[in-house]
């Protein structure tokens, strides 16, 4: 590495990719796999093999995958074509398969080009940068930059790490799983009924203001509530077996899986609207999946720079 107070220290070594570890100043630890796709599907074959090797030795750790692909992963991603060819399919199918996804970017939408004019010009994004879930769980503050080619016929990526910003809250989110609490009508119609001595819409603002803190006192967080109840059940079912039976054991475990079957369910339910992932039906028990997703989302979500009035680029607050 060109910046002494980088440490890259390699793991494997080939023709397709250069993969290893680094360590940053701040003592942040993070694996890494440089990539070089040749030009031909087949070729393109051993990469993939490789990648897929890699996943399973770096998958405790954050990980990111960057380089020249020299295939897409999307129509959109081609300037004349959309047409879905094999090889993105098999592009694709191996990035679901370790778990990777593209990292929030910014600069330019095409990375290659042929490097003509009129006509016969063709783009594409052939350069990109991914990450596994812990990076996203750890780092996704980061995000790519495809910079100017200038007199190449690639953009050159980058990873722009941050360090991340205070926690400030968050603004009052609906959590849809509100609607199964038994109390729910009736507490919405108690406050609905109240009369504010204001304008229209300022009582509007009034109750609905009201209305957030008792909907929040149905609680927010599903997961521990079902990590709580989960315990509970364990520890019951620990003394039936070292202690045996009785009618009132017996029919507190009873209420107790109900319980933890309801908050299963509206813990799956939660994650679920938080990843906006609508494709998957709840009772799939998808939990982990969606939870992963939330940490993508958020991080595909980050602003990483804004133009302000003078046309300048601001990165930092």
């Amino acid at each position: 590495m060109w910046d002494a107070q980088i440490s890259f220290v390699p793991s494997f070594l080939n023709e397709r990719a250069i993969h290893g570890e680094v360590c940053l100043p701040n003592n942040v630890n993070f694996f890494v796999s440089f990539v070089y796709g040749l030009c031909d599907r087949e070729g393109r074959t051993t990469l993939w093999e490789d990648l897929t090797f890699c996943a399973s030795q770096f998958k405790h750790k954050p990980r990111a995958v960057l380089g020249d692909f020299n295939v897409i992963r999307y129509g959109f991603k081609h300037s004349t074509s959309s047409r879905v060819t094999k090889a993105m399919k098999d592009f694709n199918n191996t990035i679901t398969m370790i778990e990777l996804e593209d990292l929030s970017c910014s600069g330019f939408h095409f990375t290659w080009s042929n490097m003509r004019t009129g006509v016969g010009a063709v783009s594409k994004k052939l350069d990109r940068a991914l990450g596994n879930w812990h990076w996203f769980r750890t780092l996704g503050d980061s995000f790519a930059v495809y910079h100017p080619p200038g007199i190449s016929d690639h953009s050159p990526v980058s990873i722009q790490m941050r360090n991340k910003l205070p926690f400030r809250g968050r603004p009052f989110k609906f959590l849809n799983l509100w609607t199964e609490n038994e109390n729910f009508l009736k507490v919405v119609r108690q406050e609905w009924a109240k009369n504010y001595q204001a304008s229209p819409l300022m009582a509007i603002h009034l109750k609905l203001k009201r209305l957030k803190g008792l909907l929040k006192a149905f609680g927010t967080r599903p997961d521990s509530k079902a990590k709580e109840l989960r315990l509970q059940l364990h520890t019951l079912q620990s003394e039936i077996l070292n202690e045996g039976e009785t009618p009132t054991r017996v029919e507190k475990e009873r209420l107790l899986k109900l319980e933890v079957g309801r908050m299963a369910r509206w813990e799956e339910a939660y994650f679920k609207q938080k990843s906006r992932i609508q494709w998957l039906k709840d009772g799939d028990s998808n939990t982990a999946y969606f939870h992963r997703m939330v940490k993508v989302r958020q991080s595909k979500n980050h602003i990483a720079r804004i133009k302000d009035v003078a046309g300048s680029w601001v990165v930092t607050k």
